[in-house]
Formats: C-alpha cells, sequence, structure tokens
C-alpha cells in the first residue's frame, strides 16, 4: 500500500508519519508528486490556511488524487475542504464542502481568543465502518481554534462541544473522512482510526 503524506511546511509531520508505521506496514511518501495515484492521500494537522491552500495549488495532479484516492484530512487538513475559512476570508479552499469553517474558540465576553487545546469527547451520531471496534463516545486530542458548526449535515458523522458549540469532529464525504482532532497524538483510539482508515 502507498501512501502519500501532504507537507505544506508547517505541519508535524513525524508524528503521523510514526503514527502510520506503527499501525501498518506500508509505504509513506512525503510530497512525492511525480506518482499519478496513491492508495491513500494524507493531509496532515497544523498550519494555516492561508499557506496550506496555496502549497496545494501547486500540486498538479491532486485533482486526480482527490477523486481516485482515500483522502485523510486532519485538523487544518479537514478545513481545506470547505469553501471558505474565517482564518483568512480572502482565500478559496477546495470547496468539495460548500460551507465555510467558522471560528468556535472566540471568548462570548471578552475580545480573546480561547482555542480548543485538550483532550475532548467525540461522540459518533452516524455510523461507519471506519469506527470498527470502537465506542460511540470516545476521547482524542484536539488543538484548534476553527472548525465546522453542526447544523446536522449528510456529512456529519460525530460531534464533539466546545465553548457551548457542537461542532463535527468526523465529516465524512463519499472518499474523504475529516478529522478534527488528531489521532495520531490520541493514544490507543487514534491509532486504531487510523488503521481502520489504512483498511478502508
Amino acid at each position: 500500500m502507498n501512501i502519500l503524506l501532504i507537507n505544506y511546511g508547517t505541519s508535524n509531520i513525524n508524528s503521523i508519519y510514526n503514527a502510520l508505521k506503527k499501525v501498518k506496514k506500508i509505504k509513506v511518501f512525503i510530497n512525492n508528486f511525480e506518482k499519478k495515484h496513491y492508495d491513500k492521500i494524507i493531509f496532515p494537522g497544523q498550519g494555516h490556511i492561508t499557506n496550506c491552500i496555496k502549497f496545494l495549488s501547486k500540486i498538479y495532479y491532486l485533482k486526480n488524487y482527490l477523486s481516485n484516492s482515500y483522502i485523510l484530512g486532519i485538523c487544518i487538513g479537514y478545513h481545506i475542504f470547505f469553501k471558505k475559512s474565517i482564518e483568512n476570508e480572502k482565500i478559496n479552499c477546495l470547496n468539495i464542502i460548500n460551507e465555510n469553517i467558522d471560528l468556535i474558540a472566540k471568548n462570548c465576553c471578552y475580545n480573546t481568543s480561547n482555542p480548543n487545546i485538550n483532550w475532548n469527547n467525540v461522540n459518533i451520531i452516524k455510523n461507519h465502518k471506519i469506527f470498527k471496534k470502537l465506542p460511540l463516545n470516545f476521547k482524542q486530542y484536539f488543538m484548534h481554534s476553527y472548525s465546522s458548526i453542526f447544523k446536522n449535515q449528510k456529512f456529519s458523522y460525530a460531534t464533539s462541544i466546545f465553548n457551548n458549540i457542537i461542532f463535527n469532529s468526523i465529516i465524512i464525504k463519499e472518499n474523504k473522512f475529516l478529522f478534527q482532532f488528531h489521532p495520531e497524538k490520541s493514544s490507543k483510539i487514534g491509532l486504531l482510526l487510523l488503521n481502520n482508515f489504512l483498511n478502508l
């Protein structure tokens, strides 16, 4: 199995690389865009939406990858699939999901930011084979200020709560699996999720 791991230049590549190698015997390529096809493609977390989109716009086979491979997006790698992100509303994202990423970290009483950096509950609301052997409620490690607000969308598969806001912590649309949390930093359950993704 060949996996493409995309490094935007700011992501913590070592964590996800080591986690992938731990759960399955696979070949992991980092930013090798000469190949036309990979079995799985992973857009890791950490980074600014502006830098990520500018980097992705230079990948020649990007449309082919998105349509012909299983895709995993983590944190900022989840945000890029939306129409826009309030992190920089001047930037057009990939628009696979025709909604915007909103700020969930603003303090309701003060003009300050209160990011979600912690272990938080993930509540499965719709079944999928990627959840094999997982409980309906489990904790994962989050590190973000923006997300997709839960509105009972068709693509919503798991939710979490922060600042009394319910957001989509797992989104699944066709071949795309988007996690707001960091499974590579989330112990056994996170590794199980990665393994289940690799087994799709």
